[in-house]
C-alpha cells in the first residue's frame, strides 16, 4: 500500500495550511464567541475559500466544479477543521449539498441552481434528521403530499446544519410512509420560492456552525423540484450519511492535529520545577498517546475516502473511522488541556474550544454506538436493530 500522498496533494496541503494559518486560525476563536455565523460572514467565507476548491470540491468539472477526489476533500478539510471546526462545518455542509444536487437527473433543476452554489452566492443544507428520526432514517415523518403542480410539505426536521441560512435545502421526505424507505424522497425546497421558518439551536461546542429546527407547515414547492424520486430518495440518503461519517471522522483529526500542535507549543514554553514541562515522562506520555490515536485516526479516515474514490460504498470502513476517531478526539483533546493545566480551563487558550468543538462530533450522522452496530452488521450479516 502507498500510504504517500501526490505531489499535487501535497501542494494542496501545504498551500491551505500556509492561508488557513495567517488568515483563519487568528480569528476563530473571535468568530466562535460571537455566537451563529451571520449569512453575509458565510458568504465572505465561501468566496475566500472558493479558490482552494472548498466550494462543491466534488462537483465534476464539466459542470463547473473543482472536480477533486475525496482524499483531496480529506486533505482540505482536515485542515479547515483543525483552524476553525465551525467554518469547516459551514463549508462542508454547503458543498457537501451541492454535491449531491449535481447528481441528480434533474438536468433543468441542475443547471438552474448550481451555478449560484459554486460560485459561492447560495448556501444549501441537507435535511434528513427529525425530532422523533434519528438514527432510524427510514421512518421519515415529514410528509410531502402532491397537489396539482406542487408538493405540499408538513413536518418538523432538526438538528440542520446551516438550517437558518441556507438558500436551499435537499430535503427528505415521504410520499407514502407506509412505504418506508420506498416513499421516500428528495426535493429541492427555494427558501424565497418555498418560505420556511428556521430556529437556531444553541450548542457546547462548534458554536458559531449555524444547526436549525427547521418547521414545514403547508410549505408548497414546485413539483419541478423533485432531485430524486420516491426510493431514490432514501438510498441517496443512505451514500450521503456514509459521506458524512467520512467527514466526522475527518474533522475530528483536523481537531485532534490542533490540539497536539497546541499542546507542543506549550509544553515546550511553560516551565516547572526550573525545566519544561515537555521534558517530564507522563507529559511525553500524553503527548505519544496523542500522536498514535490521531494517526491511527487519519489513516481509517483517508482509507474510507480512498474506497469512496475508487467507487466502493466504505459503509463498514466509514463506520469504523467515525467511531474511532470521533472518540479519539475527544481523548486527544482532553489530555491537550490537561498539559495546559488550569490555563487549558480558560478561554485564554484554544484548547477549550478544541475540546468542546470535538465532542460534538461523537453524536451527529449515527452516535458511535450506532457505528458499532453498522460494523457488526457488515462483519456479521446479522443486524441487531429490528
Amino acid at each position: 500500500m502507498n500510504f504517500e500522498l501526490t505531489d499535487e496533494q501535497r501542494m494542496i496541503q501545504d498551500t491551505v495550511k500556509r492561508y488557513l494559518r495567517e488568515n483563519i486560525g487568528p480569528i476563530a476563536d473571535e468568530y466562535d464567541r460571537k455566537g451563529p455565523m451571520s449569512k453575509k460572514d458565510a458568504h465572505k467565507f465561501l468566496q475566500d475559500l472558493k479558490p482552494f476548491g472548498y466550494v462543491g470540491t466534488l462537483v465534476k468539472e464539466e459542470l463547473g466544479g473543482p472536480g477533486l477526489s475525496h482524499l483531496d476533500w480529506a486533505i482540505l478539510h482536515e485542515e479547515l477543521r483543525g483552524s476553525y471546526a465551525s467554518l469547516g462545518g459551514v463549508v462542508g455542509i454547503t458543498s457537501s449539498s451541492t454535491h449531491g444536487i449535481s447528481e441528480s437527473d434533474n438536468e433543468d433543476l441542475v443547471n438552474r441552481v448550481l451555478p449560484d452554489l459554486l460560485n459561492g452566492d447560495k448556501i444549501a443544507c441537507t435535511a434528513i434528521t427529525e425530532p422523533n428520526i434519528g438514527s432510524n432514517a427510514a421512518g421519515i415523518e415529514t410528509r410531502a403530499v402532491l397537489d396539482g403542480d406542487h408538493y405540499v410539505i408538513n413536518g418538523t426536521k432538526m438538528w440542520i446544519s446551516n438550517g437558518t441560512i441556507a438558500d436551499y435545502v435537499v430535503l427528505a421526505a415521504t410520499v407514502d410512509k407506509s412505504k418506508g424507505p420506498a416513499g421516500i424522497l428528495q426535493l429541492l425546497v427555494e427558501k424565497e420560492v418555498s418560505p420556511f421558518e428556521s430556529r437556531e439551536i444553541k450548542k457546547m461546542g462548534v458554536k458559531s456552525f449555524p444547526t436549525a429546527e427547521i418547521i414545514f407547515e403547508d410549505c408548497r414547492v414546485p413539483k419541478e423540484n423533485v432531485l430524486r424520486r420516491p426510493g431514490e430518495g432514501f438510498k441517496k440518503a443512505l451514500r450521503g450519511l456514509t459521506f458524512a461519517r467520512c467527514n466526522a471522522a475527518i474533522a475530528s483529526v483536523g481537531i485532534a492535529q490542533a490540539a497536539i500542535d497546541a499542546a507542543v507549543r506549550y509544553a515546550k514554553e511553560r516551565t516547572q520545577f526550573g525545566k519544561p514541562i515537555g521534558q517530564f515522562q507522563l507529559i511525553q506520555e500524553m503527548v505519544a498517546d496523542m500522536v498514535a490515536e490521531t494517526d491511527a485516526a487519519r489513516l481509517l479516515a483517508y482509507r474510507a475516502f480512498f474506497i469512496l474514490d475508487q467507487g466502493g460504498t466504505a459503509r463498514k470502513e466509514g463506520s469504523i473511522a467515525k467511531a474511532f476517531a470521533t472518540e479519539a478526539g475527544v481523548r486527544v483533546t482532553s489530555k491537550a488541556i490537561q498539559i495546559h493545566g488550569a490555563y487549558g480551563l480558560s478561554e485564554e487558550y484554544p484548547v477549550e474550544r478544541y475540546f468542546r468543538d470535538a465532542r460534538c462530533y461523537t453524536i451527529p450522522d449515527g452516535t458511535t454506538e450506532i457505528q458499532k452496530l453498522i460494523i457488526g452488521r457488515e462483519i456479521l450479516g446479522m443486524s441487531a436493530i429490528v
